[in-house]
């Protein structure tokens, strides 16, 4: 199902002229370097095609498809690194004694060191030439029967080159790093990159076609029979993962294969197949409107159309909901790039919730395609040298928003005017670590869990929600973000009738008519914190330091110490008098302490707590004595 998808949207973006995708038998490459090659097959000169940038970036290409080579001799055509374009390879000091070393068991017959120092070797071994060997032969096979002046001077430079006069050429000895630090190189003869000539591409085209050892089977995709592909192009992109990419489909062990199949022949998919879906999943991977991350894993989703709304496309909108960017910083205001809230897509958004939070359907206009379009979420996370599927998720783009509408909803609770105004689901992740931590590990599972609760409307996990508690109590602060989930989670709990907790008690800010008594307590104590801030703004250490954790699980331990204590403070204070109405006003709705409370009514208590500081510091509106015309 997940490859199915994925060869339709390869498909859809075939059709696309500015989707930049490369057709059937090519691949995209990060090229470094360009060798300009005379018509005599002379090297006349490198051109650099990097960026200029403080760390150079090479620059992505189309080139002929570069399938996955293991430890093997294996070339790829008209693009290659400097091992077997040259023959010619930088190691490390290290590696060079362990493995050319004459005393060495592993030693090679044959080496020459062109170069060395303190820390590496530049050499050219039996293996890089056996590489370079490859490269000549590959394209001997492929260009020999083509009557073009600058393919003959191509191969004239293949035949006439000698790894050992590697640093003798006054133009690779110039860009010797940078070529041997393993980029790769691209041809160009007579102002005319090779590997785009349609003479080139035709021959290449023409050999892949007729390429020997091809098994054929039934195409478990197309069910057509076709040769199928042996080991299939790695993905790349995945967090984690291999910056040389990794697999989802692969088999290396005998325990795994049946019926004398070895490696991919076990699931039978075609070339064709296997290039349309690791083509569409790099792409995806590598479009930042198409993929964000939520703990371990790399998320990636897409819709089955190419439609646009306003400039955008319904994944950016997807991404905006899942992934909210953060409000700019007052120091940031003017610097270029800082990453900034879209006024335009606040606004659509606030307009979908507003229709989510009074039962409307959402409609094209609001999303800009048909609301019944196929939507797919794909959870990828690194395991070795392989991927593992997390979670997979189709539903309709218009299904999908409203449920993560729904959640950004359930998450609403009075806030700071600086504070982000939709939370991300990786922000939410991570309040389950230490905030003074310097490298934050979340929990693999949690986004998962937290994915599935939201794509399909049912309750959040306890393992999130006991989690976000643990860290109130240690931390014995409680932000917009961590009482907004546990305001989400009771909510939910209380919809599926899974909690004695009327939904009316569980709002988005103070609600002094609340009849819970585990909110009043959260009140309470907060009440009492600043009874006791106000004798001495200066105060390093509170009661919330010492007493919050015992007090929001066994309150009837910790509340009659606290309110003899406040008495103190109460008499020290300006405001007493404000703090003692605010207490006994308070206490009006708890007949005795309890000695126990269970996590939903911690969370009470937290949701108390937040509510009545935040009530503290928010200044109330002061009517008008201005007389308004008629």
């Amino acid at each position: 199902m997940i490859i199915q998808s994925l060869c339709r949207y390869y498909d859809i973006l075939a059709k696309d002229e500015n989707a930049n995708i490369p057709k059937l038998g090519y691949s995209s490459a990060k090229v470094s370097f360009a060798l300009v090659i005379s018509p005599d097959g002379a090297l006349s000169y490198i051109i650099d095609l990097r960026s200029d940038d403080k760390k150079p970036k090479p620059k992505d290409m189309e080139v002929p498809i570069q399938k996955s080579r293991s430890s093997g001799v294996f070339s790829y055509f008209v693009c290659e690194n400097a091992k077997y374009v040259f023959g010619v390879e930088k190691v490390k000091k290290s590696e060079f004694e362990k493995k050319f070393s004459l005393n060495s068991k592993n030693s090679t017959d044959y080496y020459k060191i062109l170069e060395e120092n303190d820390k590496e070797v530049t050499l050219v071994h039996q293996r890089s030439r056996e590489c370079f060997e490859a490269f000549k032969t590959l394209h001997h096979s492929i260009l020999d029967g083509l009557n073009d002046q600058e393919v003959r001077g191509f191969l004239s430079f293949l035949d006439g080159w000698n790894p050992e006069e590697f640093l003798e050429n006054p133009k690779t000895r110039e860009y010797k790093d940078d070529i041997l630090a393993g980029g790769n190189c691209v041809f160009e003869c007579n102002g005319n990159f090779l590997h785009e000539k349609s003479a080139v591409r035709n021959a290449w085209e023409t050999y892949s076609q007729n390429e020997t050892g091809s098994t054929f089977a039934q195409c478990l995709i197309s069910g057509k029979v076709e040769p199928v592909a042996k080991i299939h192009q790695k993905i790349k992109g995945v967090v984690g993962a291999q910056s040389a990419g990794a697999s989802i489909v692969s088999f290396n062990n005998d325990a795994f294969c049946s019926y004398g199949k070895e490696q991919s022949f076990n699931s039978p998919i075609s070339e064709s197949a296997m290039f349309k879906y690791t083509t569409a999943l790099n792409h995806l991977l590598s479009s930042p409107s198409n993929r964000i991350r939520i703990a371990d894993t790399t998320v990636v989703f897409w819709a089955e159309t190419s439609e646009k709304f306003c400039e955008k496309s319904c994944e950016e909108l997807v991404k905006f909901f899942f992934d909210p960017p953060e409000p700019e910083k007052k120091e940031e205001k003017n610097v270029e790039g800082s990453r900034v809230q879209d006024i335009t897509t606040v606004k659509e958004i606030e307009e979908i919730l507003n229709k989510v939070r009074i039962g409307k359907k959402v409609n094209q206009e609001d999303i800009g395609t048909d609301p019944e379009t196929n939507f797919y979420i794909l959870g990828l996370s690194p395991n070795n040298a392989r991927l593992a599927v997390r979670f997979w998720y189709v539903a309709s783009i218009g299904s999908l928003i409203e449920k993560v509408a729904r959640h950004h909803l359930d998450m609403e609770v009075i806030r700071d005017d600086y504070g982000p105004r939709y939370v991300s689901v990786y922000r939410l992740l991570n309040e389950t670590v230490p905030q003074s931590s310097d490298k934050k590990t979340v929990s693999p599972l949690l986004g998962g869990l937290i994915l599935r609760s939201i794509l399909t409307d049912t309750g959040y996990p306890i393992s999130l929600y006991s989690a976000i508690l643990s860290r109130v109590k240690v931390d014995g602060s409680i932000n917009f973000v961590r009482a907004g989930f546990i305001k989400a989670y009771l909510l939910r709990l209380s919809r599926a009738g899974l909690s004695n907790l009327s939904q009316d008690l569980i709002t988005m800010s103070l609600n002094e008519e609340s009849s819970s008594v585990p909110y009043r307590l959260g009140r309470l104590f907060a009440a009492l914190e600043k009874a006791q801030n106000d004798t001495n703004r200066e105060m390093k250490s509170t009661i919330n330091s010492k007493y919050f954790s015992s007090a929001s699980s066994t309150p009837a331990v910790v509340f009659p110490v606290l309110l003899k204590l406040a008495q103190h403070h109460i008499a020290k204070s300006e405001w007493g008098f404000r703090s003692n109405q605010l207490i006994e006003q308070i206490l009006e709705g708890v007949d005795e302490f309890p000695a126990y409370l269970n996590l939903e009514d911690q969370g009470m208590f937290m949701l108390g707590y937040y509510h009545q500081r935040k009530a503290f510091f928010t200044k109330k509106e002061v009517p008008s004595n201005k007389e308004v015309p008629l």
